[in-house]
């Protein structure tokens, strides 16, 4: 029977590629305990937990890290320490992938870039100093070249987002696009460094908005939880495919506070 650290370990690679910051791998549970029944998740909330709790889920494989800041205290509560209290008590390991499942080969930024129709050439966002370092975006071409609101009405429809922002001259037509899952704006000189005309995102400040702009970069903001929606469906599928245990899906049940529940 597989292990929690079984599945660690076949996870390896992909938490390996992780920005140095971020907290991935095992952040719940005890290696050695029966990983029966996996389930996937965006990220951990009280919901996720009620449903791998009726499920009998043994390990959530969750996008988002639950816990990021220290903490002194595992109170029941609705809050990350909380939530880290409660899976713990119900014997649900967990295991984040994040940054690393972004850089990983068909991983969220590949599977991004897949949904809105970009043909992949290279990646940008390096998540390291390191020579070689893993890249957290794509950049890529367009089958033909695309007006910049069509591309933006097109990524909302596929990425089911709502409200989404364009910052970008009027009449605009792009081809070579930059993706990057979550909050991207950070990497807009790398995108641009790239040739590309405009990078679709999340979470874009008025400040980055108007940097990209003035680099030449037009900006296409989707929301941090759509932009990260094809990559879920992307790591339910390569945990099936592992085939460790059977996988259920709670990418469905919304993390997005934009949405309702």
């Amino acid at each position: 029977m597989s292990t929690v650290a079984d599945l660690v370990e076949r996870l390896a690679p992909v938490v390996h590629l992780a920005a140095d910051w971020d907290e991935v791998g095992l952040q719940v549970g005890d290696p050695a305990a029966p990983a029966t029944a996996l389930a996937v998740c965006h990220e951990v909330t009280d919901a996720v937990i009620d449903a791998a709790a009726e499920l009998g889920v043994a390990v959530l494989v969750a996008y988002h890290p639950l816990l990021f800041a220290p903490t002194t205290r595992l109170v029941a509560a609705s809050s990350p320490p909380g939530r880290a209290w409660r899976l713990a008590h119900e014997g649900i390991a967990l295991v984040v992938v994040h940054t690393g499942w972004d850089a990983a080969l068909g991983g969220t930024a590949d599977s991004l870039a897949h949904a809105i129709g970009v043909s992949v050439t290279g990646g940008f966002g390096p998540l390291s100093d390191l020579p070689d370092p893993p890249m957290a975006g794509r950049v890529g071409e367009l089958p033909a070249p695309m007006a910049l609101g069509d591309l933006a009405a097109q990524a909302a429809e596929v990425l089911r987002a709502s409200g989404v922002r364009v910052a970008g001259p009027p009449g605009l037509v792009v081809q070579r696009v930059a993706v990057l899952p979550g909050s991207g704006a950070a990497f807009a000189e790398s995108a641009i460094a790239t040739g590309a005309e405009v990078l679709v995102t999340g979470d874009v400040s008025h400040h980055r908005a108007v940097a990209a702009l003035d680099g030449g970069l037009a900006v296409v903001d989707v929301g941090h939880a759509p932009s990260e929606r094809p990559g879920m469906e992307a790591l339910l599928g390569w945990l099936r495919e592992v085939d460790l245990a059977p996988v259920a899906d709670l990418t469905t049940i919304t993390t997005n506070p934009w949405e309702a529940p």
